[in-house]
């Protein structure tokens, strides 16, 4: 197979396959068990270093998977790397683990809403509800606007963070986080990621007290979060090593903040020895 062809090929599965690879003899392999949120900036990384002169014979591939095939297709050599929330981690995992990124969920209202927090268990209660109304958390008389995103390739939604299976009819849904601080009156409240950058009319309501700062994200403090790791067997091969340099680049930080996500990665890692 020529050069281009071999460039064409990997060009369109990147873009339109859930998984592409360019067949060879060795490489690297990655499994994403986090439901896509990952997806974006790691394929893009990869298939960088795909194009590299040195590796055209080589095999790269990124599928996604469930975690549990996720650790165990890593245990048995089949996959080099696996991208999974930290809560999917067994135990008695014994590889390296790698801090990598966050998302969260944040409740955002206008200014003029008087509410400072919401429970847990209020928010799910206040999405599920047929007509709710502020009455019973601020006083106010007025119903509650729900405003969501409809993000690119579905990844955020209020399900992955609160869990089951949350009412969609009336909920207005918003396909850029700019039209939606336009619909976010003191009425409203609106789900949206952690790092959109909210104009000054715009509060944020608190849950369990805890205020959405980077700090308490990555800490898990705040209880709206999912937490991202890359593991590895008990050594990272050369061209995984190749992988993290890259997105220790300050153009795939950017790729990844701009998928909504937290940067908290070093590129360091360390063994977790199980008994």
């Amino acid at each position: 197979m020529s050069f281009f062809r071999q460039y064409m090929f990997a060009l369109i599965a990147a873009a339109l396959l859930p998984w592409w690879q360019c067949r060879g003899v060795s490489g690297l392999r990655i499994g994403d068990a986090t439901g896509g949120s990952e997806s974006s900036a790691l394929r893009s990384a990869l298939f960088e270093l795909s194009r590299r002169p040195q590796e055209h014979q080589n095999e790269y591939s990124f599928r996604r998977m469930t975690p549990e095939t996720a650790i165990a297709k890593l245990l048995n050599g089949e996959v080099d790397i696996i991208v999974i929330e930290k809560r999917d981690i067994p135990a008695k995992f014994s590889g390296i683990r790698i801090d990598f990124t966050a998302e969260a969920l944040v409740l955002y209202s206008g200014m003029g809403n008087p509410l400072e927090s919401l429970t847990i268990p209020q928010l799910k209660e206040i999405w599920q509800a047929e007509r709710p109304a502020w009455k019973k958390y601020n006083g106010e008389f007025n119903d509650i606007h729900r405003l969501g995103l409809t993000m690119k390739g579905g990844g955020f939604t209020e399900a992955r963070f609160l869990g089951g299976t949350l009412k969609r009819e009336g909920i207005y849904r918003s396909g850029s986080i700019q039209r939606a601080w336009l619909f976010c009156s003191p009425a409203a409240l609106l789900c949206a990621p952690a790092t959109a950058e909210r104009p000054g009319n715009i509060k944020i309501i608190r849950v369990n007290g805890v205020f959405p700062t980077r700090e308490n994200i990555i800490s898990g403090k705040y209880p709206l979060n999912l937490r991202y790791e890359l593991l590895f067997r008990k050594e990272k091969s050369h061209r995984a090593e190749a992988f993290l340099q890259l997105l220790a680049t300050p153009e795939y930080a950017a790729k990844i903040r701009e998928s909504g996500l937290i940067l908290n990665f070093t590129g360091e890692g360390k063994n977790e020895e199980k008994p």
